[in-house]
């Protein structure tokens, strides 16, 4: 029985059965009865791999007999993903290659063909094909169609591995608690909630840096609902502009009368907490007077309340943050080196928003969800321009672009027009048309789009990384790759 010659019409037929979205395993099933039905083959056989290291990804016979890898001529697999050509016999027993292998003999085959599966960078593999009772079943002139039917049964293996890897990371972020506080999925926040898990289970301080806006306070909630003390409280204290006496009460608490309006006892943010967190916001900005006192408890876990002498204890971890360049605060004479030290244990950076662009869509659709009105969604033309601004406002810039935006759209979803705001504006007002301001937007949406990887944007960019260090050290940038 001959198969006579694919149409284009049955190629395409073919292949938009098999670009369906569906699981890997469901696809290999598809990609076998598919084109075992096209070519009348008796086996079809996918087989991935390359080099010497070939596995059997899926198998079908009319017969029933199904064949493994040992069954096929692996040699001639080997040479087709080796070359990236096919191979097509119509009489496996007159033809050279193939008369002399011991599969073919053994298994009687008359004719079969092994195509190439070519994927974007590599070859994926091969399917093979093959008819023990007609010799003339596979024909010379189907292996241009045929090298078509492969190409989209390679394009569904990836389609159906990146739906599997998305699943996957769906089924991963829906795992964890619904109370995760940090959104977002890109490589930045998978490796910043890595550090978290490593750090959440410690009760050694640990220090939160990063630029202003990108939500520090709320990385500190996570490490500590991640952490044994989760059942506890979470208390927060920003340290900024605070005077001594009001920070110190704040902190530790006051006894009646030891300053005026001091009316009563009064428990402080430690007493509080007890079992819990503290997180102290912007601990470089701590008055002088009280860094002393902030060591000691740190140290020694005791404290007294202002105007009392009885030495109290409390079990209590300390979080801080700061966005402050630490050691340029300690040679100013800004911070104590001691303290510095006492803190600076177990670091965790929070990465800019222009080095995890990938998030936004994530982020806008938290915020749109937060706010409940009848926006919904945003249009690509939209998304695309929130994505190529540097944001040096971070995430708390761009929820306020999305607020606004939310209120002024007159559809149900932002569109590009509804973003127009000073933030975006900056990027083409005549404020610094200068060479240099392009030369560093430029340099630092290139930055992000490699994921903050100097060397890789160094690449892109055509330049040496010891230039492109030098320029971000210039503009004041933090240390990424």
């Amino acid at each position: 029985m001959s198969s006579g010659l694919l149409t284009t019409e049955q190629v395409l037929a073919a292949g938009q059965k098999l670009l369906e979205l569906r699981p890997l395993e469901e696809v290999f099933a598809a990609i076998l009865e598919t084109a075992a039905e096209a070519m009348h083959a008796e086996t079809a056989v996918v087989i991935l791999g390359s080099g010497q290291r070939l596995e059997l990804a899926a198998a079908y016979s009319r017969r029933g007999d199904v064949r493994g890898v040992e069954d096929v001529s692996q040699s001639l697999v080997r040479e087709v993903i080796a070359e990236n050509k096919p191979i097509l016999t119509e009489s496996a027993v007159e033809d050279p290659r193939f008369s002399g292998k011991s599969s073919i003999i053994l298994q009687h085959i008359q004719s079969a063909v092994i195509l190439p599966l070519t994927g974007r960078k590599a070859v994926e593999g091969a399917l093979y094909l093959d008819s023990r009772s007609d010799r003339d079943l596979f024909r010379k002139e189907n292996l241009a169609p045929l090298a078509t039917l492969a190409a989209f049964a390679t394009l569904a293996i990836e389609n159906a591995r990146r739906f599997e890897r998305a699943q996957s990371e769906i089924a991963a972020l829906k795992s964890r608690d619904s109370k995760t506080l940090i959104v977002g999925d890109s490589p930045a926040i998978r490796e910043l909630y890595s550090l978290i898990d490593r750090v959440a289970a410690s009760d050694l301080p640990v220090i939160i840096t990063g630029e202003s806006g990108t939500g520090k306070e709320l990385v500190a909630r996570e490490v500590h609902r991640t952490s044994p003390r989760a059942s506890k409280p979470f208390l927060a204290l920003y340290c900024g502009n605070v005077s001594p006496e009001l920070f110190e009460s704040e902190l530790f608490g006051h006894k009646r009368g030891s300053f005026t309006g001091a009316v009563s006892d009064k428990e402080g943010l430690v007493e509080a907490a007890e079992g819990g967190t503290l997180f102290l916001d912007e601990v470089a900005d701590i008055p002088a007077a009280l860094q002393a006192k902030l060591l000691r408890f740190l140290q020694e876990s005791e404290y007294r309340r202002v105007g009392d002498t009885e030495l109290r204890k409390a079990n209590v971890r300390i979080l801080t943050a700061t966005n402050k360049n630490l050691q340029a605060e300690i040679q100013s004479g800004n911070l104590r080196e001691d303290l510095y030290y006492r803190l600076y244990i177990l670091p965790v950076t929070v990465p800019p928003l222009r080095e995890r662009l990938a998030d936004i869509p994530f982020l806008v659709h938290h915020f749109l969800r937060k706010l409940g009105n009848h926006v919904s969604g945003i249009s690509p033309e939209a998304l695309r321009r929130l994505q190529s601004y540097t944001w040096p406002g971070n995430v708390r810039e761009l929820e306020n672009t999305i607020v606004r935006a939310a209120v002024i759209t007159r559809s149900d979803r932002i569109e590009a027009e509804d973003i127009s705001h000073q933030a975006i504006a900056k990027t083409s007002s005549d404020e610094d048309w200068s060479w240099k301001a392009a030369e560093k937007l430029h340099i630092l949406q290139v930055l992000s789009l490699c994921g903050g990887n100097r060397s890789r944007a160094a690449q892109m960019l055509g330049i040496s990384r010891r230039y492109l260090h030098y320029k971000l050290k210039e503009w004041g940038e933090q240390e990424t790759q």
